[in-house]
């Protein structure tokens, strides 16, 4: 309930579709905001001799690193900004509570061999001139929560920046929650509000948000945008300290030929149209494999009854709900190859890890899929049936099984993320 009065201000400005309202109070929140001092982004005040501190938001990640793809990204960033950033800069990591203002955190945990921290933590994070901050984890609540501490940072001669994933709780409201899309757009607001930059995991998704920003919030200019090349290396950053070591552990029999499939079960990831499928092709008697590997999500309870009362699950119809980084890779190496059906996505991480254990994919036809034309993907039409999905994914199984789909494994790594990231902050910065 708390959290239902919490955002009961924006479910009754969004039902009232006040755009115009919503546009000018986004001028007046800008133009409160503004920097005393020169705009950070046109050059560095830092006092001389002291570094620029960057502080990145870990406040999701570090209360519970669930390990979904949105947690693998932010973690391995996190970890590349450390290894790649100049010693002009300061990098602290913070973290947020309902009730206590974004702090300084130890992060990542002390057992991974990183340099202890030499100041006190637990402060609470204030700007000064030069500074930046980068939303880098996914904090719906915590943004909205401490937009007055983030407003403050701002004014101060701190820049604010966020990682912007997708567009789809906006742009697709029936595939989420009522109050996810609520927390998400009250998110957006804020952000529009503040932000000097944003950086994306893909051009369509930079396409996006700008779109949205100008149709929903009036926003056209005033702030950058940076898309950032997303690493595929699993193990660059694992979830714990342990879930590096022993790639070789999988829980069910690999040597068979199988298909994978990752991501949380939700709506949108359309885990009932590959089952449907499947169901053709195991009829006809085919013995493929399905396994599906994601956590349990939302909107899905009549799918999580077929997948555990269907007769081919155990057999060859497979779910894990619980993989950790070292098993999900070996199950990447294992498989023959991976599918891809979602209706939407602003990246598809696991396209990119897919090719980078050198696997042929198997994609819905979607325009953020169409640049990895041509380096191993296939694509079957957005509106597929049962029966042309099945024709595809048996014509495309066979290929893969006989080696004749060529992959070229991606070249960026989330060093070159984080490079590219910190390029964005400063332009001088190569």
């Amino acid at each position: 309930m708390r959290t239902f009065f919490e955002l009961l201000p924006y479910r009754i400005e969004q039902s009232l579709g006040w755009k115009a309202l919503r546009r000018a109070r986004m001028q007046r929140r800008r133009e409160r905001t503004a920097p005393k001092s020169a705009p950070v982004s046109s050059a560095p005040v830092s006092a001389p001799g002291e570094r620029r501190r960057l502080f990145v938001d870990m406040a999701v990640i570090s209360n519970h690193d669930a390990g979904t793809g949105i947690q693998r990204v932010v973690r391995a960033l996190a970890l590349g900004l450390l290894d790649e950033a100049p010693r002009d800069w300061d990098i602290r990591f913070v973290s947020a509570r309902r009730k206590r203002r974004y702090f300084e955190i130890e992060w990542p945990v002390p057992d991974l061999n990183r340099p202890a921290f030499d100041r006190p933590l637990g402060a609470q994070m204030e700007a000064r001139p030069g500074d930046v901050f980068v939303g880098l984890d996914y904090s719906l609540d915590a943004v909205r929560r401490h937009r007055g501490q983030l407003a403050r940072f701002r004014r101060d001669g701190g820049a604010l920046w966020f990682l912007v994933h997708d567009l789809l709780p906006l742009d697709r409201p029936e595939w989420f929650s009522r109050n996810t899309v609520i927390r998400y757009s009250a998110w957006l607001g804020v952000m529009a509000g503040l932000a000097d930059g944003f950086l994306c995991n893909s051009p369509q998704t930079e396409i996006e948000l700008r779109d949205a920003l100008e149709r929903v919030h009036g926003l056209a200019h005033g702030y950058r945008t940076q898309v950032l090349p997303m690493g595929h290396a699993i193990l660059e950053a694992p979830a714990s300290p342990q879930d590096g070591g022993d790639v070789n552990t999988v829980r069910f029999d690999t040597a068979a030929p199988f298909t994978l499939m990752v991501g949380t079960l939700e709506p949108r990831k359309a885990h009932e149209d590959v089952l449907a499928a499947y169901d053709v092709l195991w009829r006809q008697g085919r013995t493929d494999r399905l396994v599906l590997v994601g956590r349990l999500g939302w909107q899905v309870e009549a799918l999580q009854a077929r997948i555990l009362g269907h007769p081919e699950y155990g057999r060859h119809l497979l779910w894990l709900d619980d993989v950790g980084d070292a098993e999900l890779f070996a199950i990447y190496e294992a498989c023959t190859g991976v599918i891809i059906a979602s209706h939407g996505e602003g990246f598809g991480l696991p396209l990119i890890e897919a090719l980078g254990h050198g696997k042929p994919v198997l994609a819905r036809d979607l325009p953020v899929f169409r640049i990895h034309d041509g380096r191993g993907v296939h694509f079957f039409p957005v509106h597929a049936s049962p029966q042309v999905l099945a024709d595809a994914a048996q014509a495309w199984f066979d290929a893969a099984c006989r080696g004749e789909i060529p992959v070229a494994p991606p070249t960026d790594d989330w060093r070159i993320s984080a490079r590219m990231l910190l390029a964005a902050l400063d332009p001088k910065i190569a």
